[in-house]
């Protein structure tokens, strides 16, 4: 397990403008889209972890375990849900940040950007960086001064930070559109328990 000192938010104060609603209360095998990325983080076995959420959907996000943080200015970026993490972590030495769409993150993936001592993204298969991704102390200043939509996209240009890519690509696959989400009901979900493959329908 994670080291208690390693916390973990879960961004979910997106608008979902593409979707056409609510996407991460949309139902994927039996639950609300964002109880996957979440499940995840507890396999992944974070004792530390938050959920920042629209100030008004504070009750859609309530989980045992969770500490829900609203965001009021969730209108003008990821980059305040980032720093509204930054700062509900406190003492903590290490920040993994996840996003709430993406239902086949697995927990060795959060584990592995968690157990690592640098600044640490995820590597997409076209080569880019991306969340999640994993920040220590000395980052939180950079975090708390972020600004816009791109989230931490500069640190992922900063000297000294890289990533690494999942054993499964598809983790990474996040639910943008009606269309995302019908065809991730065709894809494996991971269990909850074991982590293995499990129908997603």
């Amino acid at each position: 397990m994670p080291d208690p000192s390693i916390a973990v938010a879960l961004l979910a104060a997106g608008r979902s403008r593409r979707f056409d609603g609510d996407k991460l209360t949309a139902q994927l095998a039996g639950d609300p889209l964002w109880h996957h990325a979440a499940r995840a983080a507890e396999r992944a076995g974070f004792q530390r972890r938050f959920i920042i959420c629209r100030a008004a959907m504070e009750g859609a996000f309530a989980r045992e375990g969770w500490v829900l943080v609203p965001n009021p200015d969730a209108d003008h970026g990821m980059a305040t849900s980032i720093r509204a993490a930054v700062e509900a972590c406190g003492p903590a030495m290490r920040l993994v940040v996840m996003l709430a769409d993406m239902p086949f993150l697995d927990a060795s993936h959060l584990r592995a950007l968690a157990q690592a001592q640098d600044t640490l993204f995820s590597r997409y298969p076209d080569g880019s960086s991306g969340v999640p991704a994993a920040f220590a102390r000395a980052d939180f200043a950079s975090l708390a001064n972020l600004d816009g939509q791109g989230g931490a996209q500069s640190l992922a240009r900063a000297p000294g930070a890289r990533s690494i890519a999942p054993a499964n690509p598809i983790a990474l696959k996040d639910i943008d559109t009606r269309l995302d989400l019908a065809e991730a009901r065709g894809l494996p979900l991971p269990d909850p328990e074991s982590g293995q493959p499990s129908s997603s329908a």
